[in-house]
C-alpha cells in the first residue's frame, strides 16, 4: 500500500511541521556537525533537508517516487527498510511511522540497535493518553485512518526503557497541525457531539452535512469528524545506555 500511494502523500513543507521545528532545535544542540542521522521512513526528505549542511543524512524509505525526490535533496537513502541498515549512526528519527508498523515494541528495538551507545532515538506519533483520545476512544478520528494500527503513549515508552536499554530526556506534546481558535472550537463542538449523540450525529450526514458523500459511500455516515487541532501528538526522545 505505502509503495504504491500518492507521490505526495506524506509531502510537507520544512517548516510546516511542530515536531520537525522542536527536533531539528533539540538535535542542534546535542550532535555535533558530522553526525550520522538515519530517518525511517523519510518519504521526500522534508525533515532532513534543513540538516544537510551540518549532518551526514540518511533515509529509509519505500515509495520510489518520495524516494527519488529525496536523493536529489542530498539525502543518502540506504534501503526500503531495517533490513538495509548497516553499521550504527548517531541518531535515528521516526516521523509518524511507529503507528504504522504491526509489532511497535520491535520496531522500536530495531531502532535502538541502529544508533551507538549514548546515540540518540527521536519517535513522534500520535499519544494514547491524550486527553481527546481518551474521551472518543475507538471513535476518535485517529483511530479511522486505516493504516493507523498500533497506538502508544509516553507511559508505552517508559515502561520499556530499561528492557530496551534506553533513557527517556525529553518529551514533548503538541497538534498535529496549526489552527485557528475558530477551528479549534469547530472541532471540538462536532466531536462532543457525535461522542454524546452518534445516531444525530449520523442523521446529520445523511442530510448532507459534514462534507461527506454519503449517497455514495454510506459507510461514511458513521465516520468520525476531525479533530486534527487537538494536543494529541507526542515526540519523545531517548538516549541509549
Amino acid at each position: 500500500m505505502y509503495e504504491q500511494g500518492g507521490e505526495l502523500t506524506w509531502t510537507a513543507l520544512a517548516d510546516s511541521r511542530q515536531d520537525w521545528f522542536a527536533a531539528r532545535g533539540w538535535l542542534n544542540q546535542l550532535l555535533p556537525t558530522e553526525s550520522r542521522i538515519l530517518d525511517v521512513g523519510c518519504f521526500d526528505g522534508g525533515f532532513l533537508e534543513p540538516l544537510r549542511g551540518s549532518y551526514r543524512c540518511f533515509g529509509i524509505e519505500i515509495h520510489a517516487a518520495a524516494r527519488d525526490r529525496a536523493v536529489k535533496k542530498g539525502i543518502d537513502v540506504i534501503g526500503t527498510d531495517f533490513s538495509a541498515v548497516a553499521g550504527t549512526f548517531d541518531c535515528v528519527t521516526a516521523f509518524d511511522v511507529i503507528e504504522h508498523v504491526e509489532r511497535p515494541k520491535s520496531f522500536l528495538r530495531d531502532c535502538i540497535a541502529a544508533v551507538r551507545p549514548g546515540g540518540w532515538v527521536l519517535i513522534s506519533t500520535g499519544n494514547l493518553d491524550a486527553f481527546t483520545f481518551r474521551l472518543m476512544g475507538s471513535r476518535y478520528w485517529y483511530c479511522s485512518i486505516a493504516e493507523h494500527i498500533s497506538f502508544v503513549s509516553p507511559a508505552w515508552f517508559s515502561g520499556l526503557a530499561d528492557a530496551l536499554g534506553f533513557q527517556v530526556v525529553m518529551q514533548k506534546n503538541f497538534s498535529h497541525s496549526n489552527s485557528t481558535m475558530s477551528r479549534r472550537i469547530r472541532q471540538a463542538v462536532n466531536n462532543l457531539l457525535y461522542r454524546i449523540n452518534p445516531t444525530g450525529f449520523r442523521l446529520l450526514r445523511k442530510l448532507g452535512m459534514g462534507g461527506k458523500d454519503v449517497t455514495k459511500h454510506p459507510e461514511l455516515a458513521d465516520h468520525p469528524p476531525g479533530w486534527e487541532s487537538a494536543h494529541d501528538h507526542y515526540m519523545v526522545l531517548l538516549k541509549k545506555q
